[in-house]
């Protein structure tokens, strides 16, 4: 017995030894200092305002509206802001960051890497006044021609010998600025004017006003600009409501899905809101679209074995539209988790005429599709298309927003859908895919919806909603691909020709949180046809406004 207690006793100092020799895992400290990224926020909302980063990195600088929302008599309080950066893992920052701060003069942050090295930041923050230019027009010989900018030049594009020696200038700048010629006052434009712009904050911003024969394309979009931006506040947004927007004459129209729904009608040269469009039905809708010609087409929101009503309106001021479609959800082959439809519902050609509707059908692999002729719907049931090639895996379904969007008026037109896995070219025939966007987020951005649809100067256009970080933190931009070529579809982001294929990418548009992820586009023209705008609404964001033109600088 006490031999086995000896070797029981020198078993376990052995393991005792073997286990202190054994070395714990050593955690490396993280050593870097470097800031990211830096931005502010007003208290109470969700709209940053984001910085730049010096090149030796040791201050950032803030610029910030003077107001907010910029044309509100709501001066911003630089002692009252939030601030936020991002920081490496590891590091720590002083003073510490998240609660209301005072930035009427510099404010030093010090970041210490997790190795104890540490670096200061210095963070500006300006107030600045707005010194854009909205809108720049001449009215002469009784007609009214609007400036395209080129740099800070404002150019007037005019046929040679036109005679501009007397011609009216219309300024539009921020209420909050001031221009060095008033608006309404004559100009001799036979040689470039110069205009000056003082903003609220004291600073100056001069630009040019030239007449220019203009370089016109056989092919594709020119110069383009900027027309406005809405925030959700400018327009009243409630939270997670306003999803649908269409365009028609001088109007745009925007969908709120409270219930019953509201269709407001905006001014789509400068955002301002008009009036109430007539509803003949009441609850729910989610969509108005426009066809080729300006009529709109609404829809009533119907789940399962509900009616889905669709009516025509001859335009935004319309008093009596008319009834299209009367139709119960209740066709059996759409096999679906959701089964509603009149979420989305894409147009292509003229209702008075020969056009095919589609509407997607919630978490399914189905479109319901309407054939028009010379006016009429061919049939109250709609055809089921099933989409043979959703991609994700064969038990992947396209989600709730998914578009389909024709691209003929052709019975079986060829197609796009745009949901959460792909965008793609769809054989009409045969409902299978035909080719795609590469499947990658520098392509179509990590979240991609809605569609829309258009030919400008001899080429056609898609017109998607990129989403960027992730899409219920609602940060989009419009991107306009050029599909006149559908073979371009698929080049990848690195290759040197995506440029040919994704032609814009606007600045983005950022709203708070919406874990729908719901935004709208649509396209319209000047009545002679020579420019293209395009309109994108973020669910929670506002509205953006862009114009193309045909011509080059």
């Amino acid at each position: 017995m006490k031999s086995i207690l000896h070797k029981l006793t020198a078993a376990c100092g052995l393991l005792l030894v073997l286990n202190a020799c054994v070395k714990p895992d050593v955690i490396e400290r993280n050593e870097g200092i470097d800031v990211a990224n830096v931005w502010t926020e007003i208290p109470g909302l969700k709209e940053r305002f984001t910085g730049t980063i010096s090149a030796d990195k040791d201050t950032a600088y803030i610029d910030m509206s003077y107001f907010y929302p910029a044309e509100s008599d709501n001066e911003v309080d630089l002692t009252n802001l939030i601030l936020r950066t991002s920081i490496p893992v590891d590091a720590t920052i002083t003073p510490s960051l998240g609660t209301p701060m005072d930035f009427s003069k510099p404010v030093t942050l010090t970041v210490t890497s997790g190795t104890g090295v540490s670096r200061q930041l210095v963070v500006v923050v300006r107030k600045m006044g707005d010194l854009s230019v909205k809108k720049a027009e001449i009215t002469f010989g009784g007609q009214t021609l609007e400036a395209v900018a080129n740099g800070d030049d404002l150019v007037f594009f005019v046929l040679p010998g036109t005679d501009l020696s007397a011609a009216t200038l219309n300024l539009q700048v921020s209420r909050h600025s001031r221009t060095s010629i008033a608006s309404g006052e004559v100009i001799n434009l036979t040689n470039p004017v110069p205009v000056t712009v003082t903003g609220v904050d004291g600073r100056t911003k001069t630009y040019t006003l030239v007449a220019r024969e203009p370089r016109r394309l056989d092919y594709g979009v020119g110069i383009n600009r900027k027309l406005w931006t809405k925030t959700a506040a400018d327009l009243g947004f409630a939270a997670n409501m306003e999803v649908g927007l269409a365009v028609s004459g001088n109007h745009l129209v925007m969908v709120t899905r409270t219930n019953p729904a509201k269709y407001t009608v905006l001014d789509r040269a400068t955002g301002e809101k008009v009036g109430q469009m007539t509803l003949p039905f009441t609850g729910l809708s989610f969509q108005v679209v426009n066809d080729s010609v300006g009529n709109l087409l609404g829809a009533s929101w119907a789940p399962k074995n509900s009616k889905l009503l669709l009516y025509k309106w001859k335009n935004a001021l319309d008093p009596a539209p008319v009834k299209l479609v009367d139709w119960t959800n209740n066709n059996p082959a759409a096999v679906s988790l959701d089964g509603g439809v009149g979420r989305r519902v894409n147009i292509f050609g003229d209702l008075d005429k020969d056009a095919v509707i589609m509407a997607t059908v919630g978490q399914s692999k189905y479109i319901y599709k309407w054939i028009v002729r010379n006016g009429v719907v061919q049939s109250q049931t709609p055809t089921v298309v099933e989409y043979k090639s959703v991609a994700g895996g064969a038990a992947s379904l396209m989600g709730y927003y998914a578009e389909a969007q024709p691209v003929s008026a052709d019975e079986n037109t060829n197609y796009f859908v745009n949901y959460q896995f792909e965008v793609a070219l769809v054989n009409g025939a045969t409902n299978e895919r035909t080719i795609a966007v590469s499947n990658e987020p520098s392509a179509y951005g990590i979240f991609h919806m809605p569609t829309d649809y258009a030919k400008f100067n001899n080429a056609t256009y898609l017109a998607i909603v990129k989403y960027f970080d992730t899409y219920d933190l609602n940060k989009v931009r419009m991107s306009l691909l050029d599909v006149t070529n559908p073979s371009n579809l698929s080049i990848p982001a690195t290759d040197p020709r995506f440029s040919s294929l994704n032609v814009f990418n606007s600045d983005l548009l950022t709203g708070a949180v919406n874990a729908n992820g719901t935004a709208d586009i649509c396209i319209g023209f000047s009545p002679d046809k020579e420019r293209m705008q395009v309109y994108m609404l973020l669910t929670n964001g506002g509205i953006m406004a862009h114009e193309f033109t045909k011509y080059a600088p």
